[in-house]
């Protein structure tokens, strides 16, 4: 009988896999509720008082309710995932592990973010009552947290980005793709009011999914700090 024994090798290949497939499912989590409650006709940052009223109000359906609540749930499997990829990054990263120790504290902002705001769910919870002031208070609120933590999403893709191009541990490109975004997204927040944020906004998020996918297709790559099949391939020395 053969006796089959879990390397620490087997183990960052199961804990590499785990991460990317943590990261997809909560980006799915995290954005379907998003685009559903985006349709009770979400105004833009610049709405009157009225608008945003009329927004929150609508926010009180037991359905928004729930969507609400999967964010907070999308928000934990983001610590776990972050936790995974900056793990990996710290053992890459050798010693001193201060890039990927700043890509963790700045990533879990976001999470902090989504469980923690509650300020729109406070408003649409008791929309019936809601008035205005508090509305545009809610409201406003919101959006100026969710612009602050552009700037800590910023300092993750670029403590990210400096790593990926320092250990070409997923392909150079990526990050300068991640670094892009993070410069982007800073540039964003003091043009917050604008939609000029929708491009590194998004060009994170789709940054995130192409690193999942690396992570579970090639575990192994990742983990050997080189996803470049060059690279790998490249014939032993004599």
């Amino acid at each position: 009988m053969t006796l089959l024994i879990e390397t620490s090798a087997d183990r960052w290949t199961r804990m590499v896999r785990t991460t990317g497939v943590v990261g997809l499912v909560t980006v799915v989590l995290l954005f379907a509720p998003i685009i559903a409650i985006s349709s009770l006709g979400e105004p833009p940052f610049v709405a009157s008082a009225e608008e945003a009223r009329a927004f929150l109000r609508n926010g009180s359906a037991g359905w928004a309710q729930a969507a609400t609540a999967l964010t907070s749930l999308a928000a934990i499997g983001l610590i776990w995932f972050l936790v995974g990829l900056c793990l990996l990054l710290r053992r890459l990263e050798g010693s001193p592990p201060w890039r990927s120790a700043a890509a963790l504290v700045s990533g879990v902002m976001l999470p902090a973010y989504l469980l923690l705001d509650v300020s729109w769910g406070a408003a649409s919870f008791g929309g019936a009552d809601l008035d205005l002031a508090v509305a545009s208070y809610a409201f406003d609120s919101g959006n100026l947290g969710f612009a602050n933590i552009w700037l800590a999403m910023a300092s993750f893709a670029v403590a990210c980005g400096w790593l990926v191009l320092s250990t070409r541990v997923v392909g150079r490109w990526l990050g300068w793709w991640a670094i892009a975004s993070g410069l982007g997204l800073v540039i964003s927040r003091f043009f917050w009011t604008s939609e000029v944020w929708y491009l590194p906004y998004f060009a994170f998020w789709i940054w995130v999914i192409i690193i999942c996918v690396r992570l579970i297709r090639r575990p192994a790559a990742v983990l050997n700090g080189s996803d470049s099949r060059s690279r790998l391939e490249a014939p032993p020395e004599i």
